[in-house]
């Protein structure tokens, strides 16, 4: 820009030099030097005209930069009041389905507990909810959730409580079919079996596994409450004693995704004196 000015600069002096000894009327200094500036002015134009759209292309693009940043923000609440707004909705399924469970053992007087630590990472075998003894929960409570048995309460504190779920090994339930037709054995077996598997045993011969798939706890166990759904019978075979089978059972409980029980402050003993009274 410095070199052009420089060039018509000269070319004026030259044009006023130029007519002063020439003399010549027929041209101008005035015509001489709008034919000169004229062009000079309009690229001046042409120039500032380019900086100023220039300029306003920065402010719009810094603007939309702005705008960007601003919906980005807004994008990033509602994505986070649309996560909370889905963990409130499972969370009431979660209870929804709790509160089916207590509706189908209606004489059962129950506790709703959250778990609150687990032993476990991919399986909850042992966990720790939050209730005790200050809200009536006591050592060997039945604690279900909304498919079936869980487990029992083995300790308790002030605010808390110890679960051990049935699928932990050295564990037993006194089963039976759905029906009452038989009575079995079922145990822990996590080591071998895995957290939805467990061992059936002590099945009569005329266990008849399409028919009599569906177990629940005994009415002969010494701490479970009757009626509470096991799981379901699979792979049953005759023993070579001919007189009973064994299998395995698929737990109607999925052991590796606990976050809500219900623990039955309904003693096993106590059931029995009520129903001794009667």
């Amino acid at each position: 820009m410095r070199v052009v000015l420089v060039i018509l600069s000269a070319l004026c002096v030259f044009s006023v030099l130029f007519h002063y000894f020439t003399r010549d009327d027929s041209v101008s200094i005035t015509t001489v030097l709008g034919v000169m500036v004229v062009p000079f002015q309009e690229g001046a134009n042409e120039v500032g005209s380019f900086l100023f759209r220039s300029d306003q292309n920065r402010l719009s693009l810094k603007e939309a930069r702005a705008r960007v940043e601003e919906l980005e923000k807004e994008n990033l609440e509602l994505k986070m009041k649309l996560s909370d707004a889905d963990d409130a909705i499972q969370e009431n399924e979660a209870f929804r389905a709790l509160l089916r469970a207590k509706n189908r053992l209606p004489g059962y007087e129950m506790q709703e507990a959250k778990v609150i630590g687990s032993d476990g990472v991919n399986c909850f075998y042992r966990f720790t909810i939050n209730k005790g003894t200050m809200d009536g929960v006591k050592t060997d409570m039945n604690v279900i959730n909304a498919d079936g048995l869980v487990g029992i309460v083995t300790s308790v504190g002030l605010n808390y409580a110890v679960v051990t779920a049935i699928i932990e090994d050295n564990m037993s339930v006194s089963a039976m079919t759905r029906y009452g037709n038989y009575n079995c054995i079922v145990s822990g077996d996590l080591s071998n079996s895995g957290d939805k598997t467990m061992l059936l045993s002590n099945a009569l011969a005329e266990f008849d596994e399409g028919r009599d798939a569906a177990l629940v706890t005994s009415s002969i166990s010494d701490k479970y409450l009757p009626g509470l759904l096991i799981g379901y019978a699979e792979n049953v075979v005759l023993n070579p004693d001919k007189l009973t089978k064994s299998g395995t059972v698929r737990t109607a409980v999925d052991f590796s995704r606990i976050q809500e029980v219900l623990v039955i402050t309904t003693m096993k003993e106590e059931l029995q004196e009520t129903e001794a009274e009667e």
